[in-house]
């Protein structure tokens, strides 16, 4: 089976069964869930808000699609990841670039507005999103075998 061939959704990669290599993807898979269940929680907090506050309801409803899109992405890829599919991979690092900018511009937004809770949380999810990316990279390499 070429590296063509394991590009396509469904195929697993050559390398998949291999122990470090499944090493590297249960923690990206992981990884990615833990990540996604965090982005899902965001966006259900903000619609929440936004039912608490109707003058708002659509504003915050639009807003929280993004991260509602990201959680339910970066959970797909990452169950692909944990099959051992390259596929997987590529779509969660595509996730994770659009998130890492997202999620930067909140942090710098938090750190110079915002309340020490929200300070916090945002540094931690963009360690965690960095390091996610981090994983996935290295899942992504020895899926590769390289």
């Amino acid at each position: 089976m070429s590296q063509i061939d394991a590009m396509r959704a469904g195929v697993p990669s050559p390398y998949a069964n291999q122990p470090a290599v499944r090493r590297s993807t249960r923690l990206a898979g992981s990884a990615g869930i833990a990540l996604g269940s965090v982005f899902a929680a965001c966006s259900a907090g903000l619609v929440v808000a936004g039912l608490v506050d109707r003058q708002y309801l659509i504003v915050v409803c639009v807003v929280a699609l993004l991260p509602g899109i990201l959680a339910l992405s970066l959970l797909t890829a990452s169950r692909r990841i944990l099959r051992g599919e390259i596929n997987g991979t590529t779509r969660a690092m595509t996730m994770l670039v659009t998130a890492s900018g997202l999620v930067l511009m909140g942090t710098v937004g938090a750190v110079i507005e915002g309340p020490w809770p929200a300070k916090i949380l945002m540094v931690a999810l963009t360690i965690g999103t960095f390091t996610t990316a981090a994983l996935v990279n290295r899942a992504d390499r020895a899926l590769k075998g390289q």
